[in-house]
């Protein structure tokens, strides 16, 4: 084979494995600029009650997504923070009362000492029966990791969603309820 023509066939192979790399690139970025990101949010768990975060742990009143959207929800049990915010979340439940207690009841903060002493009663579940979501964070996790649960979905049903408790925590457990806390348009 003479050297002119190794060249062309160095030449040519060169070029279509150029396109081919060219091809892909180009194939692979339309495909992943078609498909929307995921929208993920965090829920913390605590007694009797959740808090909203959007991905960058921005704290907010509900989530809000377009139908059609992926979402990446990770819940957390406030246990799995630290115990001065694990106390800043009982401030809330204490501040807005549940059930016969009235805001402020010092009575409150007792049951909920009391459930923080009893193991059966630190976790809690994120349900939002009509999207399929059913988290259990565990409270009694050793390790922060062990602690979250997480779930991905592409949200179908429109409508405005309520966030309970799944998992039976206390006596304030038939008021962990968060109304309207997801929202698909």
């Amino acid at each position: 084979m003479a050297i002119s023509e190794r060249r062309r066939l160095t030449f040519t192979a060169i070029a279509v494995i150029l396109v081919g790399i060219i091809t892909g690139l180009l194939l692979g970025s339309v495909l992943l600029s078609g498909a929307p990101p995921t929208k993920t949010f965090n829920i913390v768990a605590y007694h009797w009650g959740y808090a909203l975060y959007d991905g960058d742990w921005n704290e907010i009143e509900q989530i809000e997504v377009e139908r059609g959207t992926t979402v990446r929800l990770v819940a957390f049990p406030a246990h799995a923070f630290s115990h001065e915010l694990d106390e800043q979340f009982e401030e809330r439940v204490v501040a807005k009362g549940f059930g016969e207690y009235p805001p402020g009841d010092e009575r409150i903060h007792d049951l909920m000492e009391a459930a923080h002493e009893d193991p059966a009663l630190v976790d809690h579940g994120v349900f939002i029966g009509q999207l399929n979501v059913d988290l259990s964070p565990n409270g009694n996790a050793s390790t922060f990791e062990e602690a979250i649960d997480s779930i991905e979905f592409t949200t179908d049903a429109i409508g405005t969603f309520d966030i309970s408790c799944s998992v039976f925590c206390g006596v304030g457990h038939p008021s962990m309820v968060l109304e309207g806390a997801f929202v698909v348009r």
